[in-house]
């Protein structure tokens, strides 16, 4: 078996296969080391290594053979691995397992703005951001909201960019984005600045408005979210946004014994940690011959601003909003289709994520308005039979 990409989700494909009992050889072809990248943003000054998932997953050394080498082509079965220096080899197996991750978004024209993806990134990032430094942001989604949050805690004054005005605005109705704008508000003055405004030309201090106004800093890093690298990739595999087109087991349809998993492939759950996990958990079962369970319901963890923010199910601005609030700054925000509950964002409240998650694993719950409303109520008490 090739697995083709050294990430997440490849990581976790080698640990399920060995633990279900895959005895055969399993070799991982990536240009890094595999090593666990969300805690580049929530611990951007706090680590001086990478987390190896490889300890993470508790994987033997022989577990599989890991080799420092890039995919660039795959054709009738035969994979074009390139190395560091640019030496072409090829290669072919039982099975070829797609797990490129994915890419942060560059715009043309931004050359010399960075970005944080990878461990050197970071490093890049750190040394940069002395206490006292000016970060400019550009996108104030989870990566952007995050770097703001730990950059501001070491010192630095941060101002964000993003065009719809509110962080996360994409993703949460607007009520819940207001809420979350109110954090960066609350921020020692003058730390966080949220600037609303769209990007017309970019360099590696400046970003010019379309409003003309003009955004100077020490450091711009790009934070636009992320594209699958699937540049290589045959186009009839590809949906229209770049991801691999797949079943639910991460079978590409009309390519035999290919997958795809984790964030290069338009499964279920998005492209997030745990969704990672379970499509590289899915995809050794079907190798296996194993029953594939259904996918859970997606999640996203973060820690912004010295919050824990977990969103569960699914959130568009679109949504009605619940709010559910406790004593504290604790408290959630219930998203509703009608009287269908179909996700949340809680902050600084566990038992409702834990609530949510059994709760939306049965589907869509309908919910007694007012019960769900009551901190002091179970969720599950509030819900009502169809």
């Amino acid at each position: 078996m090739l697995v083709l990409g050294a990430g997440l989700a490849a990581t976790a494909l080698v640990a399920a296969l060995r633990s279900g009992g895959f005895a055969g050889e399993i070799t991982v072809a990536g240009d890094e080391d595999p090593y666990d990248r969300p805690p580049l943003t929530k611990e951007l000054f706090a680590r001086s290594a990478p987390e190896d998932l490889r300890e993470q997953f508790s994987l033997a050394a022989d577990a599989a053979a890991w080799i420092r080498a890039r995919a660039t082509g795959i054709e009738g079965g035969v994979v074009t691995l390139r190395d560091g220096a640019g030496r072409a080899t090829t290669a072919t197996a039982g099975a070829v397992v797609l797990a490129l991750g994915s890419r942060p978004i560059v715009p043309v024209g931004w050359e010399g703005v960075r970005t944080l993806s990878r461990w050197d990134d970071a490093v890049a990032l750190r040394t940069a951001l002395a206490p006292g430094a000016h970060l400019v942001i550009a996108g104030a989604g989870w990566i952007g909201l995050e770097l703001a949050s730990s950059a501001a805690a070491k010192g630095a004054t941060v101002t964000v960019i993003e065009d719809t005005g509110r962080p996360l605005g994409r993703l949460l109705p607007e009520p819940v984005a207001e809420r979350v704008t109110a954090w960066l508000r609350a921020v020692t003055p003058g730390t966080v600045t949220l600037v609303e405004g769209r990007v017309a030309t970019a360099s590696p201090t400046t970003l010019d408005l379309t409003n003309g106004r003009v955004v100077r800093g020490d450091v711009v890093v790009a934070a636009l979210g992320a594209r699958p690298a699937t540049d290589w990739i045959p186009r009839q595999w590809l949906g229209p946004a770049g991801h691999v087109r797949t079943a639910l087991s991460g079978t590409v349809p009309g390519a035999s014994d290919i997958w795809a998993i984790g964030d290069c492939a338009a499964a279920p759950g998005g492209q997030h940690w745990n969704a990672a996990v379970a499509s590289a958990q899915r995809c050794a079962d079907a190798l296996l011959g194993n029953p594939v369970a259904d996918p859970p319901v997606p999640s996203v963890f973060s820690t912004m601003f010295g919050r824990r923010v977990e969103l569960v199910g699914h959130a568009s601005p679109g949504h009605e909003v619940l709010w559910r609030e406790g004593r504290g700054n604790g408290w959630a925000a219930l998203f509703m289709d009608g009287d269908d509950l179909v996700g949340g964002l809680v902050v600084d409240r566990p038992r409702d994520v834990a609530a949510l998650r059994r709760l939306l694993g049965g589907g869509r719950p309908v919910l007694d308005r007012a019960a769900a409303a009551d901190p002091a109520r179970r969720l599950a008490d509030a819900v009502r039979r169809r």
